[in-house]
């Protein structure tokens, strides 16, 4: 989620992965030990990728908040979450959801786990469609 933050605030025509490697040569205090890379990089692109999907469901179930609106934390960390929740089907739609609210109990504002859980959790009952046959 830091390394989304922090490509906000670039100009978005960098690399999404050379961002990361740049991010984490510049920022040598963080511990980056037990990252699993090849998910991360899956991930970064992933969320990248499919950004507009991704913000269009968000903006779709956050009722009367637009984008623009949201904290940028609470944003990022939900980006993460829907696209864990629409492409990686090894991710529980549980634990995808539980990590996002978890994360904006602690980076987030006041309220922000209970907003982010009725956005995911309205996004996972909708939209997602796992081992459900067509």
């Amino acid at each position: 989620m830091k390394i989304l933050y922090a490509y906000r605030f670039e100009d978005g025509s960098q690399d999404i992965i050379e961002f990361y490697k740049k991010f984490r040569e510049l920022n040598q205090d963080e511990d980056f030990r037990d990252i699993d890379e090849e998910y991360l990089e899956k991930l970064l692109k992933g969320v990248i990728q499919n950004q507009q999907r991704i913000d269009s469901l968000i903006e779709k179930y956050s009722k009367d908040w637009p984008l623009s609106r949201l904290p940028m934390v609470e944003l990022e960390l939900m980006r993460v979450a829907v696209y864990e929740l629409l492409f990686e089907e090894d991710v529980p739609v549980s634990v995808a959801i539980d990590e996002a609210v978890d994360l904006s109990n602690i980076f987030g504002i006041e309220k922000a786990p209970s907003f982010v859980n009725g956005i995911l959790g309205r996004i996972a009952a909708n939209e997602v469609k796992r081992g459900q046959k067509s």
